[in-house]
């Protein structure tokens, strides 16, 4: 499908990717910030310290296991980056829905810790892959899941469960907690049909007697001519 400039779907997908960018360059920022911190800390014990004593020797250590988290997490966050922006090569591939679920939910991680909410995922060992349009399956379980995360309370959690559903992998949802007025934000949901079409996905979703709701993907593989199943 050929989409037209100023297409809402693709000006929204446009949003989401820049939004998803923003946020990962100011979190790989704050590691860099903190290994020149923690490194400038070093350079200054190692100019005034005379002897090496026991009670120095124990700062160093904490100091250089701090830089060693700091640059596993950055290698950890370019690891999953890389992993996202691959997602866009092609339009259809095979892929594993957890790997894209993990994808996703670490890149929004970040965007749940500041508003205190719990982001849970889990799935199903043994996933059969699909083929069909990871990076738009992306969108769409941001299209889903970035409102929860603007609307719940703190303390309100956002449960993803992936699991197989005879040849296709049903992703649910669970969001669970108090609701508050959504902030101004551009309306996410109001693409999601039409994302929900182009991956020919299944799409459910009812509330419970205490608020919570539950929302249902059924994802299966597009048949498609010429198609080459790569793993």
């Amino acid at each position: 499908m050929i989409r037209q400039k100023g297409d809402p779907l693709r000006e929204m997908q446009l949003a989401f990717i820049g939004k998803l960018m923003a946020g990962l360059s100011h979190e790989f920022k704050n590691h860099l910030a903190i290994i020149k911190e923690l490194s400038g800390l070093l350079e200054d014990l190692l100019l005034h310290e005379e002897s090496p004593q026991a009670a120095g020797r124990e700062r160093y250590e904490k100091i250089f296991s701090g830089i060693s988290e700091r640059i596993a997490q950055a290698a950890e966050m370019c690891r999953f980056f890389s992993g996202f922006s691959h997602r866009m090569d092609q339009p259809l591939s095979s892929f594993s829905v957890t790997d894209v679920l993990q994808e996703k939910i670490y890149l929004i991680g970040r965007f749940a810790r500041q508003k205190q909410v719990e982001l849970i995922f889990s799935c199903d060992t043994g996933l059969p892959p699909i083929f069909n349009n990871p990076s738009l399956l992306q969108f769409a379980v941001f299209c889903i899941a970035w409102p929860a995360l603007q609307g719940l309370e703190q303390g309100g959690r956002v449960i993803i469960t992936a699991r197989q559903e005879d040849e296709s992998v049903e992703i649910v949802m669970q969001l669970e907690g108090a609701m508050k007025a959504a902030e101004s934000e551009p309306s996410w949901g109001a693409v999601l049909p039409d994302i929900l079409q182009m991956l020919e996905a299944g799409f459910s979703h009812k509330t419970d007697p205490e608020g919570n709701k539950e929302i249902i993907v059924n994802l299966s593989s597009i048949e498609s001519s010429g198609r080459s199943d790569k793993g």
